[in-house]
């Protein structure tokens, strides 16, 4: 072997084992409990609890420090959950303890807010915070179903972060008039998160008050279908995410833009998106919007697997 052919052989050996390095370290957005418990060493770890005060005095993670998802929503021009400006984003933040070189952790309480904790994550992701910013599956549930390390109280509270913290806007969000100019964009896939009978418009129930049908020429992938059917406070492993997302029309050369009714159950379908490498984006006024401005909607369709 010549020295050029020798040379050219060990750096294909190096540039293989830092890719696999890389991949072993490259743990993604969404995290599982063993990796949490790895970590629980790191000075810069923040743990943050989604949910609400009672639960948090009752039981949290050990060291983690409680947010309330609903201060990282706001109202605006009569729709809800609208993103806050960004100096509101890093004031909470501070204010949990977060500082300038934290990494984070979010976990809910529950599987009820599963959707409001992944809404979190997109508000940090639109404060330039989202990569360094994880969910932890399974939540609390998970945590306390394998018995691991828990805490009750007050005595874990950290006081505010003395730094200011920075942060810098992403484009995370996209609004109506942007969407009904894009949606058959080639480059583009919409995506509804809803469930089956609100985006075939199939809804006659006076208890439901879901918009009948959906934006015309989206496609259609319900939150839940992204959740475990055997344990609700899991989200599903990688390679059934990806099949999932796939029977939507996702794509790697694509943007998917994702609605719901009013921005909060399709922040799972960013979540998930973000975590798998896709380039994503939230249509925040959702259904809610696209109604009151009279956009295209196609309804009532059929589903096609209740046909014969």
């Amino acid at each position: 072997m010549s020295y050029v052919k020798f040379y050219l052989y060990l750096m294909g050996i190096l540039f293989i084992s830092c890719s696999n390095s890389d991949n072993q370290n490259d743990v993604g957005l969404i995290v599982s409990a063993d990796w949490l418990l790895e970590q629980m060493d790191d000075p810069s770890l923040a743990i943050l609890h989604v949910g609400t005060r009672e639960v948090y005095d009752s039981i949290h993670v050990v060291g983690a420090q409680f947010i309330d998802p609903y201060d990282f929503t706001m109202s605006r021009d009569e729709l809800r959950n609208e993103l806050p400006g960004l100096d509101s984003v890093m004031k909470l933040l501070g204010t949990a303890g977060v500082n300038p070189d934290s990494k984070i952790v979010l976990y809910y309480e529950s599987e009820d807010l599963i959707t409001r904790t992944a809404r979190v994550f997109l508000t940090m992701d639109f404060a330039g915070w989202g990569d360094r910013t994880h969910v932890l599956n399974g939540g609390l549930p998970g945590w306390s179903n394998n018995e691991l390390a828990t805490s009750s109280g007050t005595e874990a509270h950290h006081p505010p972060s003395e730094e200011s913290l920075d942060g810098e806007e992403k484009l995370v969000t996209i609004v109506a008039h942007e969407l009904e100019q894009q949606r058959w964009n080639p480059e583009y896939v919409i995506i509804d998160a809803r469930s089956a009978e609100e985006y075939y418009g199939e809804i006659d129930s006076t208890e439901m008050t879901g918009v009948r049908g959906h934006v015309e020429g989206a496609n259609y992938l319900d939150y839940n279908h992204l959740l475990s059917d055997e344990e609700n406070h899991m989200i599903r492993p990688d390679e059934e995410l990806k099949k999932e997302l796939l029977k939507a029309g996702m794509d790697y050369e694509k943007t998917a833009v994702f609605y719901c009714g009013s921005g909060i159950r399709a922040s799972l379908n960013y979540l998930v998106a973000r975590h798998l490498g896709y380039s994503a984006l939230l249509y925040d006024g959702s259904i809610e919007e696209w109604e009151l401005l009279e956009l295209p909607l196609i309804s009532p369709v059929i589903d096609p697997s209740k046909l014969d």
